[in-house]
C-alpha cells in the first residue's frame, strides 16, 4: 500500500519528536549547537524538528551527529515507530528504552508490589503480601516479561 501525503507527513512530524527528544537527552537546549554537531544549518535542523521536508542527506548528517544508526530516521519515515541509537539504545516517541540492571529487577519489583498493595489494602498480612509478590513475579517470567529467577 503507496503511503498516502497525510502518512508522509505523519511521519515526518514523527522523526521531528525523535529528534527533538534525541536533542533533549543529549542535554543539547540550542538548535544551533544541534544543528552544528549534525554539520548542517540551523534552518534545516529546525525544519527536521518541525516536521518539514528537507534532503535526504540532511538525515544521514542528523543520524552521523546524534548517534543513530544509519537508515534510522529513514525507516521512520517509512513508518517505523522507533529510532535505533548506536549506544544499543532505542527511542520512542513516548520515551527512551533504557538499560536495566537485570539483577536488581526483581527485588525492585517486590518493592514496588509491596509498596501499592500496603497502600490499597493495609490490613494484609505479610504472607499474603509475599504470596501475591510471587504470583505476579511468577505471571511476569510465564508471559516471558521478567527472566527465570536463579534461585
Amino acid at each position: 500500500m503507496a503511503l498516502t501525503s497525510d502518512d508522509t507527513s505523519r511521519h515526518r512530524r514523527r522523526l521531528g519528536s525523535l529528534v527533538t527528544q534525541r536533542r533533549a537527552a543529549l542535554g543539547i537546549t540550542d538548535k544551533r549547537v544541534a544543528a552544528k554537531r549534525c554539520n548542517m544549518s540551523v534552518t534545516t535542523y529546525t525544519k527536521i524538528e518541525n516536521g518539514d521536508p528537507v534532503n535526504p542527506l540532511s538525515y544521514a548528517k542528523l543520524e552521523q551527529g546524534f548517534g543513530m544508526v544509519a537508515g534510522s530516521c529513514g525507516a521512520v519515515l517509512d513508518g517505523a515507530e522507533s529510532i535505533m541509537l548506536l549506544d544499543g539504545g532505542e527511542l520512542f516517541v513516548a520515551g527512551r528504552s533504557v538499560a536495566v540492571d537485570r539483577s536488581q529487577l526483581e527485588p525492585t519489583l517486590r518493592e514496588a508490589i509491596t509498596k501499592w498493595t500496603r497502600l490499597v489494602r493495609p490490613d494484609i498480612t505479610l504472607g499474603e503480601d509475599q504470596a501475591m509478590t510471587d504470583g505476579i513475579l511468577e505471571e511476569l517470567r510465564r508471559r516471558g516479561l521478567l527472566p527465570d529467577s536463579e534461585k
